[in-house]
């Protein structure tokens, strides 16, 4: 039997020691938030890849939000016209909200403050390329201020729509206000146009595509790497009866499926009873309420939102990573780091997902929202820990020889560079 699932023998050390070009880029990074202020992934890659960046000789310079975090930082310019300071905490108990129909405006239209902030920016650091994320709370205003210094612009996309008035949750505007709104945000993403928009899968490529009609010939499909640490680790060996101990990483919010995972183990755990699971994340009060509730009498652990550091043991500790999303996930890192920590994965077919995991080889796929085929996945990998240790190593080989964060980082530096040299308007 294997003494582990998590060797895959595919160390990179040589890959990350890669130098890179010798002709260095000149970025501005643009976001929302920016770490140690972060809610999710993206912001976290934004962080990863301005580190990334500069590791490989780039001048790099965040454009962000305000927050006492950045008072030492000659790096980071907080000029945004968003308060960071305790806002991840907000967005996950009172939620972050617009406080009547003007101030929606300038968060989600437009925003003059950003706009000018941006135009500062640009005129006092003369980047070479802007590089774009999130631009939830301050607009897409700051791409017009690119547009109008003719800077190109890398545009990150990383959601089902561009324009917030196309999500099923639109901004906080009277209905009867909401079209002008979505065409204003249209207008304002047609006037920018970015060089390129970045999107992290083949399948968000598509849905961009056809709902926000963006063009062919400017998408590009760079998928997420794996986190910069877990890449220059070696996978940690561990017993096969850790196959038995189940890890959930991310929010704990109902799109993110913790409920079903709930429900699976439910009903795997009378097959399996030396099952266990563990939450790491956290969410709305009432929503993790109603899930410790509904856990009671299960073999269930809630350890909230873990660092980076935290999050690394608990892959070392446990066997199998699942991730039971119920929405179209663009592309999820929680999967990557897994596998490249040598854990078997379990996950849905819902979005990107599937460009990761390979049915059957790399990990398994159920679909989404069904508890049934979730349990049998589980109970499949926990009744059988030589399945997992295989799973598990094909897993590992294949993010870390593909997805690896040195090899993200050659790709981006390439585009960077690439857009570098082209006028703004991308001809």
């Amino acid at each position: 039997m294997p003494r582990s699932t998590a060797s895959c023998g595919c160390g990179i050390a040589s890959a990350w020691s890669r130098p890179g070009s010798a002709r260095h880029v000149n970025v501005l990074l643009v976001s929302n938030l920016f770490p140690p202020y972060w809610v999710g992934g993206y912001e976290q890659i934004a962080g990863w890849i301005a580190d990334g960046l500069r590791e490989r000789g780039h001048q790099v310079r965040v454009l962000t939000g305000r927050g006492p975090a950045f008072a030492a930082s000659d790096a980071v310019l907080p000029e945004l016209d968003l308060d960071l300071d305790g806002l991840p905490e907000r967005y996950f108990s009172t939620g972050i909200g617009d406080a009547g129909v003007a101030q929606a405006l300038v968060r989600h239209v437009f925003s003059s403050r950003n706009y000018l902030a941006c135009r500062r920016a640009i005129a006092r650091l003369r980047p070479d390329v802007v590089s774009f994320w999130n631009p939830a709370y301050i607009s897409f205003s700051p791409l017009l201020a690119a547009r109008r210094a003719r800077v190109p612009v890398a545009l990150h996309l990383s959601d089902t729509v561009a324009n917030p008035f196309r999500n099923p949750h639109p901004p906080n505007l009277p209905r009867g206000l909401r079209p002008a709104a979505r065409l204003a945000v249209d207008v304002t993403l047609w006037l920018s146009r970015p060089a390129r928009v970045v999107v992290p899968s083949e399948f968000l490529r598509r849905k961009l595509m056809q709902g926000e009609r963006l063009p062919k010939q400017r998408l590009t499909v760079l998928h997420w790497p794996v986190e910069p640490s877990l890449s220059r680790a070696e996978p940690p060996a561990r017993p096969p009866e850790a196959v038995r101990r189940l890890l959930f990483v991310g929010s704990l919010i109902p799109e993110k499926g913790p409920h079903v995972l709930l429900e699976a183990l439910r009903i795997a755990a009378h097959r399996a009873p030396g099952l266990e699971l563990t939450f790491l994340g956290d969410g709305p009060p009432d929503y993790v309420g109603g899930l410790r509730e509904r856990s009671q009498g299960l073999p269930v652990r809630f350890l909230g939102r873990q660092d980076r550091a935290g999050v690394t043991r608990a892959y070392a500790t446990h066997g199998i990573l699942v991730f039971p999303s119920v929405w179209d996930e663009p592309y999820a890192v929680v999967p990557l780091e897994a596998m490249a920590m040598g854990l078997a994965v379990i996950a849905t077919t819902a979005g990107g997902t599937p460009e990761a995991i390979a049915d059957g080889r790399t990990g398994l796929l159920v679909p989404p929202g069904s508890p049934e085929p979730l349990a049998e996945a589980i109970l499949s990998l926990a009744q059988a820990p030589e399945l997992a240790a295989r799973l598990a190593a094909a897993g590992c080989a294949r993010v870390r020889r593909e997805q690896s964060f040195p090899i993200f980082m050659e790709r981006l530096e390439s585009l960077y560079r690439e857009l570098s040299r082209a006028p703004a308007d991308g001809r």
